[in-house]
């Protein structure tokens, strides 16, 4: 694509009244993949683990009561907050990556996304779950940056790629402006098939507060009954 875009053309929100507005994420020092995704218990320590699902109210969960924390991050505003999640509720924690890993040049990979987004680009992923892994599982957290007013196009392979049906989803999300995850949540509950996708639970924090949102991260958790 021929065309660049700005730090402040990617990921904010869509906002009514706004002009695309991009902050830039504070950890740009940060490899856009850090490493194939990595489990913290259970049975998905062998695999790259599961993720969300779509609403779908009268379904009831079917797994053995566990948790996972499945997550994309770029900047590592995600991974920080997957991780503070994964430890208070005591869940498997897999990080989402392409195959085709994102560029460490921050414009670089605002164009890649942006022309990923438009061109219904599915990036091939480091995750590869089995029925038999994700029936241990009856919550999923689902972790994802705002971008361009949407998901991250991995999260949607991923999304595609397993079958979360029968599965409690709820989302954390991290964001330059879209504290309401502009099209990402609807996307997220179309795309969620028989899911119970728990979008009004969700937690979305602005990028510069991430640092110091671990408190946020923890208590958010207990307030929805998960902590170990």
């Amino acid at each position: 694509m021929s065309v660049k875009f700005t730090r402040r053309e990617f990921l904010a929100a869509s906002l009514v009244s706004c002009v695309a507005a991009l902050v830039g994420c504070a950890s740009r020092s940060q490899s856009a993949q850090e490493g194939a995704a990595s489990t913290t218990a259970g049975s998905a320590a062998s695999n790259n683990a599961s993720a969300s699902g779509s609403t779908s109210a009268a379904t009831q969960p079917a797994g053995n009561g566990k948790a996972l924390v499945v997550y994309f991050s770029y900047t590592g505003h995600l991974d920080t907050m997957a991780h503070w999640l994964a430890d208070e509720t005591g869940s498997d924690l897999v990080r989402v990556t392409a195959v085709d890993a994102y560029p460490d040049d921050y414009d670089a990979t605002v164009e890649r996304a942006k022309t990923e987004l438009d061109n219904g680009t599915r990036p091939q992923i480091n995750v590869n779950l089995t029925p038999e892994q994700l029936k241990e599982y009856d919550t999923v957290f689902f972790g994802f940056p705002v971008w361009w007013y949407d998901l991250p196009m991995p999260m949607v392979t991923f999304l595609e790629n397993n079958d979360l049906s029968g599965k409690t989803v709820i989302p954390l999300l991290s964001h330059e402006g879209s504290s309401n995850g502009a099209n990402a949540l609807p996307n997220l509950e179309k795309l969620a098939k028989g899911a119970t996708v728990r979008s009004q639970d969700a937690l979305s924090i602005h990028g510069k507060d991430v640092d110091g949102s671990e408190s946020a991260v923890r208590s958010w958790a207990t307030d929805l009954g998960y902590s170990k």
